[in-house]
């Protein structure tokens, strides 16, 4: 390479740390030789890449970490980061990230002393969070677009598609067995809580994603989910 590639891509290596400091620390702790990372494949440099914007929203969630909860998190997502499924790519890493935004809604609600459980089994949720008198646990979801939906995505090739303004019976099945898992890692914790938790993100079908119709179906459906002593709220991509 010379010097002038050595100069353009230590630019664009500054930019990103400068922008997207946590996501740049994990590429730099990741296998970068590995043909199958994550950040290569998107091309992680330029900062000029398209889809660079889309990664400012998990950033500001992640900047939210103290330092012993992202070193913690950033251990977990880091054996993910070479992850390619063939039809989903890298769902396994940003569902991982995605437990963040779980971090910052604790935070958000006055809990001071918030930590991720290191003991991630299956039965385990993800955090924990103190404040005077109180404890709380929550287990964050993501919930994503079906398998048939993705396919339908990708044979469309960004053309035109016919607006569902609700929920199909498909997706509604895919937010309830999040909710039940959820649920079983929520109930299996052997400390007497305040409050249980299910944090929800969700990606909505290509079909839904501009209707705003659907986003009040969605709302509805997930607060009907609000029983025995579990707390189910959400985000959802835009």
């Amino acid at each position: 390479m010379n010097g002038s590639s050595d100069s353009i891509r230590l630019k664009e290596a500054e930019e990103w740390l400068s922008n997207f400091p946590r996501l740049f620390d994990l590429y730099q702790r990741s296998q970068k030789g590995n043909p199958r990372n994550y950040f290569n494949f998107k091309k992680l440099f330029p900062i000029a890449y398209a889809g660079a914007v889309a990664y400012a929203d998990i950033e500001t969630a992640l900047a939210k970490l103290d330092r012993i909860s992202w070193e913690r998190l950033s251990k977990k997502a880091l054996s993910c980061v070479t992850a390619d499924d063939p039809l989903r790519r890298y769902h396994q890493l940003f569902s991982v990230l995605n437990e963040a935004r779980g971090y910052v809604y604790l935070a958000n609600e006055g809990y001071e002393q918030i930590e991720f459980i290191e003991d991630q089994s299956r039965k385990s949720p993800d955090l924990l969070g103190h404040k005077a008198n109180s404890l709380a646990i929550l287990e964050v979801k993501t919930v994503n677009q079906s398998d048939e939906d993705l396919v339908e995505e990708s044979l469309r090739g960004g053309g035109a598609i016919e607006v569902e303004p609700k929920l199909s019976v498909r997706f509604k099945s895919r937010i309830l067995r999040g909710i039940r898992d959820a649920r079983e890692q929520l109930d299996a914790f052997p400390k007497a809580t305040d409050k249980r938790i299910v944090f929800l993100f969700v990606h909505m079908e290509s079909t839904q994603r501009t209707c705003g119709e659907s986003y009040a179906d969605l709302k509805s459906f997930i607060d009907d989910q609000n029983t025995d002593g579990i707390e189910v709220i959400h985000q959802a991509t835009p």
